[in-house]
C-alpha cells in the first residue's frame, strides 16, 4: 500500500510535468525544450549507470563517456551530426587511446565495455526521441510514447501485484508476470487511444495508433527487463533514489531505451507505406 502511494503521488506528477513540457515545446520551444529535457535525462541516466558499476568494482571512463553522450544527442537534436557508425568509431579510437595513456591495464576490457555500453543504452538510444521529434506532430508522438509506455507500466505493476501468478523472467525480474504483461498491454491500448483522439490536429486511424502502441508497449516491457538485468548484474536494486516510488533516472527512462527506437522504425515504415 506504502509503494503504490509513493508511485501515484511520484509518477502522476512526473508524467504531467512530461507532457506540460512537450505541451510548452510544441508551441514555444521548436524542439530545443524538449531536446534539452532528454540530454539531461540521459546525462542523469547514464551517470547512475556508471555509478552502478562502480559499486559492482568495475570504474568506468565516464568522462568520455559523458562528452560523447552529450555530442551524440546535441548533433542528433540540431540534425547534422555524423554517420552512427563513424561516431562509434571516434568514441572507440578515443577510448583506445584514452586507455593507453593513462597506462592501466588492470580490468581495461570490462572498463572499455562498460563504459560503450553506458553510452550504447542511454544517450544512443534516447536519441531516437529527438528523431520523433523531428517528425510531423513529434510532440504528439512522444506525449504519445509517454502515455503507452507509463500507463502500461502502471497497470501492469498493479495487475501483477493483484493477480499475477505466473512469472515471465524470474531471474532477471522476480515480479513481473505474463497477468501483469496482458494487463500493461491493455492500459498502453488504452492510453495510445485517447492521446491518438485528442493530441494530433486529426484523430489518428486506429491502423497507425494500434499498431504504434503495441510495439511501443513491447519495447517499454522489453526497456524495463533490460534495465532489470543490468541492475541485477550490478548487483543494485534500483539505479538510485532520486523519486521516492521511482527509483532514479535510469529507472524513469528505461521503458524509452527500446520503445523509442521501436516507435520510430514504426513510424518511420507507416510514412512509406501510406
Amino acid at each position: 500500500m506504502m509503494e503504490a502511494r509513493a508511485r501515484l503521488l511520484s509518477g502522476i506528477p512526473a508524467i504531467l510535468a512530461v507532457v506540460a513540457l512537450f505541451a510548452l515545446d510544441q508551441k514555444y520551444g521548436g524542439g530545443l525544450i524538449a531536446g534539452l529535457a532528454i540530454i539531461l535525462l540521459a546525462w542523469g541516466a547514464q551517470a547512475e549507470f556508471y555509478g552502478m558499476a562502480a559499486k559492482s568494482g568495475i570504474q568506468a571512463r565516464a568522462f568520455p563517456g559523458f562528452v560523447a553522450g552529450i555530442a551524440w544527442l546535441w548533433w542528433t537534436l540540431g540534425g547534422d551530426g555524423p554517420h552512427p557508425l563513424h561516431f562509434l568509431a571516434g568514441f572507440l579510437i578515443l577510448l583506445l587511446v584514452w586507455e593507453i595513456w593513462m597506462g592501466s591495464t588492470a580490468e581495461a576490457p570490462a572498463r572499455l565495455g562498460l563504459t560503450l555500453l553506458g553510452w550504447v543504452v542511454v544517450p544512443f538510444l534516447l536519441a531516437y526521441l529527438l528523431l520523433i521529434r523531428d517528425i510531423p506532430e513529434g510532440w504528439a508522438w512522444l506525449i504519445f510514447l509517454v502515455a503507452v509506455c507509463k500507463t502500461g507500466d502502471s497497470v501492469a505493476w498493479w495487475v501483477g501485484n493483484t493477480f499475477g501468478r505466473r512469472r515471465m523472467a524470474p531471474e532477471v525480474s522476480p515480479k513481473k508476470t505474463w497477468e501483469g504483461a496482458a494487463g500493461s498491454l491493455v492500459g498502453s491500448l488504452v492510453a495510445g487511444g485517447v492521446v491518438a483522439s485528442t493530441a494530433f490536429a486529426e484523430p489518428l486511424p486506429a491502423t497507425v495508433w494500434v499498431g504504434a502502441a503495441l510495439l511501443a508497449n513491447l519495447g517499454g516491457q522489453l526497456g524495463d527487463l533490460s534495465e532489470s538485468l543490468l541492475k541485477r548484474g550490478f548487483r543494485s536494486k534500483d539505479s538510485a533514489s532520486l523519486i521516492p516510488g521511482l527509483g532514479g533516472m535510469f529507472d524513469m527512462v528505461d521503458s524509452f531505451l527500446l520503445a523509442g527506437p521501436l516507435l520510430y522504425a514504426f513510424l518511420t515504415w507507416a510514412d512509406r507505406v501510406g
